[in-house]
């Protein structure tokens, strides 16, 4: 048996540990379908698990509790990777992370993988991009900057996001690394939360909002130019216990629900464009209640 069979057999026993970017935990398998009203995978707060459940509940539940099992796994293979978290305003390396994992699974989905295997293997790839998708809305500053559309609803790869380039479905530009020149990045880092986290870029005589996320010391690489730079204790919106920011964390969450359940139609279109409708009915094989399945043509 090779490693990714080892993983489709082994998620029934696996018991979690870790929490959302390296925070200790504790929990089992039982807790992975647990309901809780939390972002973080922490004691008591398995809130990536939920997210994941919540989306993608058409699904078998075998599957549902491997891409769970995986999505958290994420922190534990990918814990000093800002690009696995959206940390570290390294929005570059997360969005190649999220299209390169999906790539991976559509891969594993193709006619020249035993079926056990390949599956296996793309449950695992495709929880680390949904792992990564559902920390972006509690990493950056996208909720307070007003953000309420998803960051990308194409059914293409996941797209790239360039340095000071605009987000298309809100405006903003990405901040990320040392500013062009004619360009002014700044926020007012004495005023309370959530004001504090509004960046603001000048380009020549436009202004925009500029999207940031939090500074994580143990993960090598910081894109973030000083003037506007936060840490992740700063900006997360992990935790229900962060009380002065239940309204942003609420908010972060039901964007993550919802850019996972559209990660399955983008998902799913890739795997017909690879492997046309041989890949769409592996896929569908994951499914246990297709009637409330997202409509994926109409995304």
């Amino acid at each position: 048996m090779n490693q990714h069979a080892a993983f489709m057999v082994g998620v029934m026993g696996f018991s979690l540990t870790l929490g959302c970017a390296g925070e200790p935990g504790t929990g089992d398998t039982e807790t992975l379908e647990e309901s809780a009203e939390a972002f973080s995978t922490t004691p008591g707060e398995p809130n990536h698990e939920e997210i994941t459940i919540t989306a993608l509940s058409f699904l078998r539940p075998e599957v549902i509790k491997a891409l769970t099992i995986g999505n958290v796994s994420t922190d534990i293979k990918y814990y000093t990777s800002n690009a696995a978290h959206f940390d570290d305003c390294n929005f570059r390396g997360g969005a190649a992370f999220v299209a390169e994992k999906q790539a991976q699974a559509v891969k594993a989905l193709g006619p020249g993988i035993a079926q056990l295997d390949g599956d296996a293997l793309a449950m695992l790839a495709f929880s680390h991009s949904l792992h990564a998708v559902q920390d972006f809305y509690a990493h950056t500053n996208w909720v307070e900057l007003g953000g309420d559309a998803l960051v990308d609803q194409s059914l293409t790869a996941f797209p790239a996001l360039r340095p000071y380039s605009a987000v298309p479905s809100t405006g903003f530009i990405v901040v990320q690394g040392p500013k062009p020149r004619e360009t002014a990045v700044t926020r007012d880092d004495d005023a309370p939360y959530p004001e504090y986290a509004i960046v603001t870029v000048r380009q020549r005589r436009t202004t925009s909002y500029g999207l940031v996320s939090g500074t994580v010391d143990y993960e090598p690489g910081d894109f973030c130019p000083p003037p506007v730079a936060m840490t992740h204790d700063e900006l997360s919106k992990d935790k229900t216990s962060l009380t002065d920011r239940i309204e942003q964390h609420l908010a972060a969450k039901s964007l993550a629900i919802r850019q996972t359940r559209h990660e399955w139609c983008r998902l799913n279109q890739l795997t017909h464009d690879a492997w046309g409708d041989a890949g769409t009915a592996r896929l569908a094989a994951w499914v246990a209640d297709p009637s409330s399945a997202p409509d994926c043509t109409a995304e």
